[in-house]
């Protein structure tokens, strides 16, 4: 039987209180890494974060596609371009590609719009292991001044995000169109933690290092400390699990004169593919004033 406590002399009581700080319980989905080396363990999985998991799926594009290669800083981007009239710049989430956004594509350039579409590095049929959302926001900003005047940029989950970021660091567009974007980094860690069962501290070294590897603050990626200062479309759906609408609601609030197009039953992926979504894109992108005519008063959100 265990000793009571008030009958352990001054020495064990002392020597408990201290046993019970040294080995304060982690999380029980803590990774192993993480349980037996805090510091090595967060380093890694701080890398492991910016690996996205292979996925290498062929853009099937229409005869009139027109590839152009790129150099955006030291990656190599091939660029898929088609169809005739305002150019917009079409950009996939984490661990997507160009093959995810064929079918919106393919409706815009149907509207009379050009369309791009490219892999981010290290995603769909480009080359690298690693990337990060800053190098996003740097590979955008390259392939926008190499095509020349940009209509709008349409852009699904963290490519979303980094559409909108973007609009707000100046990249010249008329108009900018988020689909379910991903609404800070913080956002992102907190997933993250949850899946490999991170204590605070190792989010909080796993967010340093994030920093240090990509020159940037984390809350110069939070949607939140920013204005897009373009007319701007978000469509969010219901059933979205991967990233709640909610967050979308909450820009709308602060952004004024911004549009929101809530759908249900698509989730986060399918919409790429639903006609309601497509509709209310082109709807949008057609609105919107060529470049050095001031836009139109923003009209009521629409909400379906």
């Amino acid at each position: 039987m265990s000793t009571p406590f008030s009958q352990l002399t001054r020495s064990q009581k002392s020597t408990t209180v201290r046993s019970q700080k040294l080995t304060r319980p982690l999380p029980p989905r803590t990774h192993w890494l993480v349980r037996r080396c805090p510091r090595l363990g967060a380093y890694v999985l701080a890398e492991l974060c910016l690996a996205p998991r292979a996925r290498k799926h062929p853009l099937a594009v229409p005869i009139a596609d027109t590839p152009i290669d790129l150099r955006a800083g030291k990656r190599r981007v091939r660029v898929h371009a088609y169809g005739e009239g305002p150019l917009v710049l079409l950009v996939h989430g984490w661990q997507g590609g160009a093959w995810q956004l064929s079918s919106l594509a393919t409706s815009i350039c149907a509207a009379g719009f050009r369309v791009a579409l490219f892999d981010m590095p290290a995603h769909g049929e480009a080359a690298g292991w690693s990337t990060s959302a800053p190098e996003f926001i740097r590979v955008l900003s390259d392939v926008a001044r190499a095509l020349g005047p940009v209509h709008a940029v349409v852009g699904h989950s963290l490519g979303g995000s980094v559409a909108l970021l973007s609009a707000a660091r100046g990249l010249s567009m008329a108009g900018v169109v988020a689909l379910s974007p991903v609404p800070s980094f913080e956002f992102t860690l907190r997933g993250y933690a949850r899946a490999y069962g991170l204590p605070p501290h190792a989010q909080e070294a796993l967010a340093r290092r994030f920093e240090a590897r990509t020159r940037m603050k984390r809350d110069e990626l939070d949607l939140d400390g920013i204005t897009p200062g373009v007319p701007t479309l978000l469509v969010h759906d219901l059933l979205d699990r991967r990233v709640p609408s909610r967050y979308s609601r909450k820009l709308k609030e602060r952004w004024p004169g911004t549009h929101l197009v809530e759908t249900c039953g698509f989730g986060h992926g399918r919409m790429l593919d639903a006609d309601l979504v497509a509709q209310s894109v082109v709807a949008f992108l057609a609105m919107l004033p060529p470049p050095g005519v001031a836009p139109n008063p923003a009209r009521p959100d629409a909400r379906t």
